[in-house]
């Protein structure tokens, strides 16, 4: 009787464990695609190099930025709490069409007109995860990217700058699953570029380079898919 009664007891606990870990949004071996749209708000500082009768001069010029992005990434379970992934992202820069003019860092009510067309930048990041609230339909998770980005830079007049630097961003993510293979996602993280060396394709422009820093946060929405 007994030995039935612990039998029970076991069997019992390996199926209630069992349910358990099914119900887990994230385990080891899931892969998960998400498909993501977001805006950021950046603080900039952008240092310029002129050219001034053969003499190279810089200045630095501190302002903001603000774009759309849309974040595709990959991420694979190594365990029920962390994993390891891939992230491809494209960012879309707002363009005033005027800038104010300031004097010693006082606005002088005049404006300047805004000669940039575009700015858009391709970013590629490895991703790790760590899972902090794994539920059957809840995943929250912080996750760290670290990776490359490519910035353009076109002006209305057909100059082109192109350059490339290092991308960062520590984020948060909760995945809210409404059945076994398809959820939405919200983020909110903190995301910093540095690209030091950003040059014109034109050998006559009067900017020799550029070295641009953009630090802000970003939010966003999307597509979860897990099989």
């Amino acid at each position: 009787m007994k030995n039935s009664v612990y039998s029970f007891i076991i069997i019992t606990s390996l199926f209630l464990t069992s349910n358990n870990v099914n119900a887990q949004a994230f385990q080891k071996g899931n892969k998960n695609i998400d498909l993501g749209l977001g805006v950021g708000a950046y603080g900039t500082t952008t240092t310029f190099t002129v050219s001034f009768f053969g003499i190279p001069l810089s200045f630095t010029e501190k302002d903001g930025a603000a774009s759309t992005m849309v974040p595709i990434s990959f991420e694979y379970g190594i365990s029920n709490k962390i994993g390891l992934g891939v992230q491809l992202g494209y960012s879309n820069y707002f363009i005033d069409d005027s800038n104010n003019v300031e004097v010693n860092g006082v606005e002088t009510g005049e404006k300047e007109v805004n000669t940039t067309e575009s700015v858009k930048s391709i970013d590629f990041a490895i991703k790790i995860n760590f899972h902090l609230l794994n539920a059957e339909k809840n995943d929250l998770f912080i996750g760290l990217a670290l990776g490359g980005s490519s910035v353009n830079w076109l002006d209305k007049s057909g100059e082109e700058l192109k350059g490339s630097g290092s991308y960062v961003s520590l984020y948060l993510t909760d995945r809210i699953f409404f059945s076994d293979h398809i959820g939405i996602l919200f983020n909110l993280g903190y995301t910093g570029y540095q690209y030091a060396n950003v040059t014109s394709s034109s050998s006559g422009s009067f900017i020799t380079s550029l070295e641009w820093q953009l630090r802000g946060v970003n939010i966003g929405t999307g597509l979860a898919v897990k099989f």
